[in-house]
């Protein structure tokens, strides 16, 4: 019987290490680790290794539900799974424990609020920027030659594609720490 663990992080911005230190202090002897991959992305590798890991009698431990699952089906049928297999789920942060009917209840019920989360968090997001787009707010990353910005430097790589001893594309994007496709995007507008 091995306790087994499973973190998982959004983005590379977030950090595990909290997570980490919980689950070495509840006993997990393994730990599997997803960094910068969303709840819902399909292909999480940490989550099939452990699953391909877990045998009769193992634990699958988290700190909190939503750490492995937004989706109230995934999560169903993860546990619908695991335990034809004589494994147990739990949840630090819930304290759910599927050995009992009361924890199979409130293990459906969480997975069913952090898919209702989601969801609002996504709704909430959507109408915020579709808010600022409507006010004039640009997403994205910012462009590395900005025709606004960095006139002179538009201007010189123009030149050193006409001048006497013409520079490639390559040549210019290399001088400019840009790609050959900026380049190009950038001369081509101007």
């Amino acid at each position: 019987m091995t306790v087994y663990g499973y973190v998982r992080c959004s983005t590379d911005k977030q950090t595990i290490m909290q997570q980490v230190d919980a689950l070495r202090a509840a006993g997990c002897k393994q730990i599997f680790k997803d960094k910068a991959i969303r709840a819902t992305a399909k292909h999480r590798p940490a989550l099939i290794a452990i699953r391909k890991a877990l045998q009769s009698g193992d634990t699958f431990m988290v700190t909190a539900i939503d750490r492995a699952f937004r989706s109230t089906f995934e999560a169903i049928a993860f546990l619908d799974d695991v335990m034809k297999h004589g494994i147990t789920f739990r949840s630090l942060a819930q304290h759910i424990d599927t050995r009992t009917p009361e924890g199979r209840k409130w293990y459906i019920d969480t997975a069913n609020n952090a898919e209702y989360e989601r969801a609002v968090i996504s709704r909430r997001t959507k109408e915020q920027m579709a808010a600022a787009k409507r006010r004039g707010r640009k997403f994205g990353r910012p462009r590395k030659l900005d025709p606004r910005k960095h006139r002179k430097k538009i201007a010189w790589a123009r030149q050193a594609m006409r001048g006497n001893t013409p520079k490639t594309y390559a040549e210019v994007a290399r001088t400019l720490r840009v790609s050959t496709r900026t380049v190009r995007r950038i001369l081509a507008r101007s």
